[in-house]
């Protein structure tokens, strides 16, 4: 499974530098609102996803006075350590490299450092629109279908031009029919992948919620395609072609899935207390987590941002035990050091604790179960 083992930023936010080793498996950042914890979550987020999981503005993430911020990584990859690394500009432009290479793409990044976030931003996955829950669904059809990119890629660009189409003043079915024979077949192509790790993920899902307490909250999920399931999408295209042609758009398709969740045959989001969707989004992920280890057969890394702020004491300890169980290196933060360390008491070995302080970030000594006293 792939693991960081060493961690180097420079002028990321309030962090001017820092070098750090880390523990293979669980590594926990304590100290002030401020101090820099959530920062160390976003360079891995960088060298992951190539961008913040916080923002998408570059200029936000590079400190102040600088003009640009480095993050580099030694990535532990089947015994062998993978040098990768991003270079982002104040301007926006970036600078990608693995193993001594230059990338064009973050998906290469994202292969090899594949990453799962819990913060307070994961709520939208409950309460935000389709696009959120779609991102969902879309890890793990990226990482376990190698299909997938190639097709998404292609439907963007088919998608680009029918709307293209569409905007213009005069044209009828027939102009539009010869783009939707490729859109038909992208499209029906990403849903039958979709649907296939959907149903796999959900039972996954349906195999955690005794242990996340929301076996009593009778939750349902049920994935959406993005057209009517009893119709033939061709038959759809044509039939709403004049709201497209209207609107300027194209209204179905993938573009358009969704997993409805439901609790009690009702929205989760009119249902649930803000701590059952934090229960729930825990579930979901854990879930994620596990088809993806069972499926490509290793574990993923996870960011867990200022967990005793989201999940009260039993919630926490629960989400500890079950990702301690998946093996995958895990990086929390929080305030305090004792309620974070009680929350994972369990883990004795290859443990490290580290305290940040206005950007500095130093290792303790101590071990967890003195922490936690």
């Amino acid at each position: 499974m792939p693991t960081l083992k060493r961690l180097a930023i420079n002028h990321l936010r309030n962090i001017q530098s820092a070098d750090i080793e880390l523990s293979s498996k669980l590594n926990i950042f304590y100290g002030d609102n401020g101090s820099g914890k959530t920062s160390i979550l976003e360079s891995i987020s960088l060298l992951g996803l190539g961008r913040s999981f916080r923002s998408h503005k570059t200029r936000s993430l590079v400190n102040h006075d600088k003009n640009e911020l480095t993050v580099f990584a030694d990535l532990n990859v089947d015994h062998s350590l993978l040098p990768i690394g991003i270079q982002k500009h104040r301007s926006g432009s970036n600078l990608i490299r693995v193993n001594g290479e230059t990338v064009r793409s973050a998906s290469i990044l994202a292969k090899q450092l594949p990453l799962l976030i819990i913060n307070a931003h994961s709520f939208q996955l409950i309460e935000g629109s389709p696009s959120q829950r779609r991102q969902f669904l879309d890890w793990m059809v990226f990482h376990v279908k190698p299909e997938f990119s190639s097709l998404w890629k292609a439907l963007e660009k088919t998608l680009k031009q029918r709307n293209s189409l569409l905007r213009r003043d005069k044209i009828s079915y027939s102009d539009v029919k010869i783009w939707d024979v490729e859109f038909i077949r992208l499209s029906t192509a990403i849903d039958r992948i979709r649907e296939e790790v959907f149903k796999a993920f959900y039972e996954h899902f349906k195999q955690l919620k005794t242990d996340f307490s929301t076996d009593t909250l009778a939750v349902d999920m049920e994935y959406v395609r993005g057209w009517d399931q009893q119709q033939h999408f061709s038959d759809v295209l044509q039939e709403v072609f004049d709201r497209d042609h209207r609107d300027g758009y194209t209204h179905y398709g993938p573009q358009r899935a969704d997993i409805k969740i439901k609790v009690q045959k009702k929205p989760a989001s009119d249902v649930l207390s803000r701590g059952q969707e934090k229960t729930l989004i825990c579930a979901m992920t854990v879930a994620q987590a596990s088809f993806y280890k069972e499926t490509m057969q290793k574990s993923c890394v996870f960011l867990i941002d200022d967990l005793m702020a989201e999940l009260d004491q039993s919630n926490s300890v629960q989400l500890a035990d079950w990702l301690s169980g998946l093996n995958g290196q895990i990086f929390v933060t929080g305030v305090s050091c004792e309620e974070l360390s009680k929350a994972w008491n369990k883990e004795q070995d290859n443990v490290f604790l580290f305290h940040v302080k206005q950007g500095e970030i130093k290792r303790e000594d101590k071990g967890i179960s003195e922490a936690a006293v």
